[in-house]
């Protein structure tokens, strides 16, 4: 489904990604674990070019790409193929919660304002948010709003949809309701990458795990192996600073 080789990336001399390779299944739900500035986000943005890695292939369904040859078609077709989901929601404020999710149908998919509408509200259903779709950004809690950039983000129908900390710009009681929205993505086994900090919620609906740390995979494996039989001694590190936090 999907297949990342040798991917590299840096900000001067900070060497950020370093010949990352990863193969992600059809319907397999990914976590991406590890301290902060490690690579996480940056290997997700660099999966639809929102990064522009030094070098490195990846390979969507059909569609493979070199990094260093990649083309504006390439470019394109790489960002129908997979959504992202930002920390920060990244809606138009000037739009409302059913236009935002228009947006992508009208632009992207080229598709009929009036099917694009109807398409936009039951993708508002389905994240519980219907009844606000006539709502403005600023008139929608963060969660509310983050579930918003969810439906956005289904929308363009990707092949795999990208989590970028969904959850760390929230009040702590805003949490469970975006989790819930991707606990069930993960039951109808939609493809999915998340980086996240919320350990438990990693444990409990992602079917592999990878930790990260200094812009390596140091360790990958099931939520069990992961969490209970670590064989990185900075993976077990990690979860002993982070675990009591989470429970």
């Amino acid at each position: 489904m999907i297949k990342i080789r040798n991917l590299s990336k840096s900000y001067g001399k900070l060497h950020v990604l370093k010949n990352i390779n990863l193969d992600v299944q059809k319907g397999e739900v990914l976590a991406i674990i590890g301290p902060s500035g490690t690579g996480k986000s940056t290997l997700l943005r660099c999966i639809n070019y929102l990064e522009i890695p030094e070098e490195g292939e990846i390979r969507i369904d059909d569609l493979k790409v070199d990094y260093k040859k990649i083309t504006k078609k390439e470019i394109y077709d790489l960002r129908r193929k997979s959504s992202m989901v930002f920390q920060n929601y990244n809606l138009f404020k000037n739009k409302t919660a059913l236009e935002n999710v228009m947006e992508p149908l009208t632009i992207v998919k080229k598709m009929d304002k009036k099917i694009a509408r109807t398409v936009a509200i039951d993708l508002l259903e389905a994240v519980g948010l219907a009844d606000k779709k006539d709502h403005y950004p600023s008139k929608l809690s963060g969660g509310q709003q983050q579930r918003v950039g969810i439906a956005r983000a289904m929308a363009v129908d990707p092949k795999v949809m990208l989590f970028d900390e969904p959850t760390s710009s929230l009040d702590p009681e805003l949490v469970g309701e975006v989790l819930e929205v991707i606990k069930g993505l993960a039951e109808k086994h939609s493809t999915m990458i998340i980086v996240t900090h919320e350990m438990n919620f990693a444990k409990n609906v992602a079917d592999r795990i990878i930790f990260m740390d200094g812009g390596l995979i140091l360790e990958e494996g099931s939520p069990d192996e992961i969490f209970t039989k670590a064989k990185n001694p900075r993976t077990t590190q990690f979860l002993r600073q982070v675990i009591g936090q989470d429970a």
